[in-house]
């Protein structure tokens, strides 16, 4: 399992992983100081904003991408075979899969919390809740990933179904308040009401995770940090096990 980890880490390495998304995360860093300079009143705030929510799409956007092309480049060099034939087993190597790839995630995520840091944050605890929620993202992500990219037959299939679940996650504040609205009061749209319900509540809310607000504002109460801890430790669990049934099923 401590071999599968390290190779996770010499891959993402030997692909600039590291580099390539931190120098994203500098660009946009730059470029929400910038707007934030045009701000009359609460510069440093409106910095913040811009750069933790832009670094935040930029880092999992790009492990996505990293997932989901090395699992995928593993199954077309039959480099998954060549593991399953030592005395590892199939639920090992998801976890150890798992493992690593969160480890690489962490990884990426210190330089941003450092940054957000030297900004500066107007509030501790949610400064503090933030970089928490954003591992958790981190995790969740890659273990969404994971279960792309073993279900899935190619890689590009697997990223924008990824792509797509995680905006489709993102957005469920507005599915939210949009069923909630005046006009789904119509028996009409009774259907769609219920049915963007169930989304709502099926689905992960990724759009609990990671809000900038909190940088600025701190949590409005404590269920705002027992939501997505909740969602995590619910939703991980469920992913790594469909993942381990879907892998278990295939012929080698």
């Amino acid at each position: 399992m401590l071999t599968n980890i390290r190779y996770i880490l010499i891959t993402a390495l030997r692909d600039r992983l590291f580099i390539g998304l931190l120098i994203g995360v500098l660009i946009a860093t730059a470029i929400s100081a910038t707007l934030g300079s045009t701000a009359f009143i609460e510069e440093r705030e409106m910095t913040i904003t811009y750069a933790s929510a832009s670094a935040r799409l930029i880092l999992m956007v790009g492990m996505i991408v990293f997932v989901c092309f090395h699992i995928r480049s593993a199954f077309d060099t039959k480099e998954i075979d060549v593991i399953l034939s030592r005395p590892i087993s199939r639920t090992n190597l998801i976890i150890s899969y798992w493992l690593g790839f969160s480890f690489v995630g962490l990884l990426l995520i210190l330089p941003v919390v450092v940054i957000i840091a030297f900004i500066g944050a107007n509030n501790f605890s949610g400064f503090l809740g933030w970089s928490v929620s954003l591992l958790l993202e981190m995790t969740l992500v890659v273990v969404l990933a994971l279960f792309a990219a073993f279900t899935m037959r190619s890689a590009v299939t697997a990223v924008l179904g990824c792509m797509g679940f995680y905006v489709l996650s993102r957005m469920m504040a507005f599915f939210v308040f949009t069923s909630d609205s005046g006009i789904f009061n119509d028996p009409k749209f009774i259907v769609l009401r219920w049915l963007l319900k169930a989304i709502s509540t099926l689905l992960p809310r990724l759009d609990l995770f990671g809000k900038s607000e909190w940088l600025v504002y701190g949590f409005n109460s404590a269920l705002e940090w027992q939501l997505y801890v909740s969602q995590a430790l619910i939703f991980i669990p469920l992913l790594i096990a469909a993942t381990m049934i879907d892998f278990k099923r295939k012929q080698f």
